[in-house]
């Protein structure tokens, strides 16, 4: 089944009443704003048959509660509004299934990473014991790919405070490691 364009209503209510109808100008009116219903369930949904569909639902619900609508200026915000509502009953009637807690550690525990994977996961540990003066330096340096200059301006410090900061990272991850620290060539003034 091919998608309507958005101009054109899915089912046009116009065209099932019979002869003259006096909620004619109230079908036009719904209509015209189809289009404006579409893009917003579209936006909200970030689907296009789940937004034909609520626009549909949508626009039944506005029709069986016309006589709610006193002024038809304020249609727009009124249909608007039985979209977003209706977008939410969808995630109401969806019930997400929930596992206990137990139940993720003892899978997470099982998933250990291999023995390979322990010393990535040891290093990992280790760099998040490390201060976070030392940590943020060190992560961006190491996994972000930045300069000193580029950590300098993010970190608002001196390029000479961002590498005595690098290098007391790697000797505080030496020391976690059991190795002896680099000798201390950092200038001793900048922190």
């Amino acid at each position: 089944m091919r998608n309507s364009p958005p101009e054109t209503p899915v089912s046009s209510i116009g065209d099932r009443l019979p002869g003259p109808d006096p909620g004619a100008p109230l079908v036009q009116l719904f209509e015209s704003l189809r289009p404006d219903l579409l893009r917003f369930a579209h936006w909200l949904a970030r689907d296009r048959a789940t937004a034909e569909d609520i626009v549909q639902e949508s626009l039944l619900r506005a029709w069986r509660s016309r006589e709610a609508l006193k002024d038809p200026s304020a249609a727009r915000a009124w249909l608007l509004t039985i979209v977003r509502r209706e977008h939410a009953r969808l995630y109401e009637r969806k019930r997400l299934e929930l596992v206990p807690l137990d139940e993720i550690t003892e899978m997470q525990a099982a998933l250990r990473p291999a023995e390979a994977d322990g010393e990535l996961f040891a290093l990992r540990h280790a760099i998040m014991r490390l201060p976070i003066e030392y940590r943020e330096p060190l992560a961006l340096q190491v996994l972000g790919g930045f300069s000193t200059e580029e950590i300098s301006r993010e970190l608002a410090l001196s390029s000479t405070a961002v590498l005595t900061r690098l290098f007391r990272a790697r000797n505080k991850l030496r020391v976690i490691y059991g190795l002896s620290p680099a000798p201390d060539a950092a200038p001793q003034g900048a922190a």
